[in-house]
């Protein structure tokens, strides 16, 4: 049985998105902090990790692009999820009692119509919506709602007061699954990403991206981190459609090399949706 580490606790959307990438029987194990989950599978072959890189609505989460960097650890999977938020209470109460809104602050910057809506309440952050549905559920305090996934009403028994309260229908999130192996995916549905630096000069970011566009690369993901250190300097991830099997994408990384400080291949692995 897989090992598979993920930030949070039962019915995270961490969980959920590691139960369905997987497939079949797995010991999902949640832990406080990314770093952790880093820490857990390192070192580790028979251990996984699920982590989220980024939101349809709210953007990146940067904090795990820095924490790929620094590992040794390889991108084997990717899986998009739909996010969806309900509104519960412990139990079932007149909607005018409740007072306080809890919730993780991406799920407040994700349901902002509906906090516009019901501008009384006092928003109370937490680290882990899911961790917080068993604390109310066992309080039994009328007067709090928690902003969480349906999944975490149903393990807890909560009462909905209100479904679907995100901002947008179409609001979902990219998990990455990642491993100490590295694999290579050699489908026509190949995605590969990879990080690079650059020197501090004219046109030297247009010369590495000109590399894929002669190739005929399709570059899906474009994002720049500072360089932890040495201030104002910048690395680059990339995400671009293809296997680092193909020939094209191999002589694109290849070139890729000769205008750059640095290149670190993270993962040619298979994407899916659900």
């Amino acid at each position: 049985m897989k090992k598979v580490y993920y930030q949070g606790e039962r019915g995270s959307f961490s969980e959920l998105a590691a139960q369905k990438f997987f497939r079949g029987r797995t010991d999902r194990i949640g832990v406080y902090k990314f770093e952790d989950v880093f820490a857990a599978i390192k070192g580790h072959r028979d251990r996984y990790g699920v982590i989220p890189i980024e939101n349809s609505l709210t953007g990146s989460i940067h904090r795990n692009y820095d924490l790929l960097i620094k590992s040794d650890l390889f991108i084997i999977g990717e899986i998009k999820h739909r996010i969806s938020f309900d509104f519960f209470t412990a139990r079932e109460v007149d909607p005018k009692d409740i007072k306080e809104a809890w919730s993780h602050p991406v799920a407040f910057d994700q349901c902002k119509t509906f906090l516009a809506c019901n501008p009384d309440y006092k928003i109370v952050p937490v680290y882990d919506s899911a961790g917080m549905a068993g604390a109310l559920a066992a309080a039994k305090r009328h007067d709090v709602g928690l902003i969480a996934g349906p999944q975490v009403g149903r393990i807890h028994r909560l009462h909905v007061v209100k479904e679907n309260i995100e901002d947008h229908p179409n609001d979902f999130t990219r998990f990455l699954i990642i491993s100490n192996h590295q694999t290579t995916c050699k489908k026509s549905s190949a995605k590969t990403s990879l990080a690079f630096g650059v020197k501090n000069a004219p046109g030297v970011l247009f010369r590495c991206l000109s590399i894929f566009a002669l190739r005929n690369i399709d570059l899906v993901k474009l994002e720049s981190r500072p360089i932890i250190g040495r201030p104002w300097e910048y690395l680059f991830y990339v995400d671009f459609l293809g296997s680092i099997e193909h020939q094209n994408c191999q002589k694109a990384v290849e070139k890729l090399k000769d205008e750059t400080l640095f290149t670190k291949v993270l993962g040619c692995y298979e994407t899916r949706q659900v």
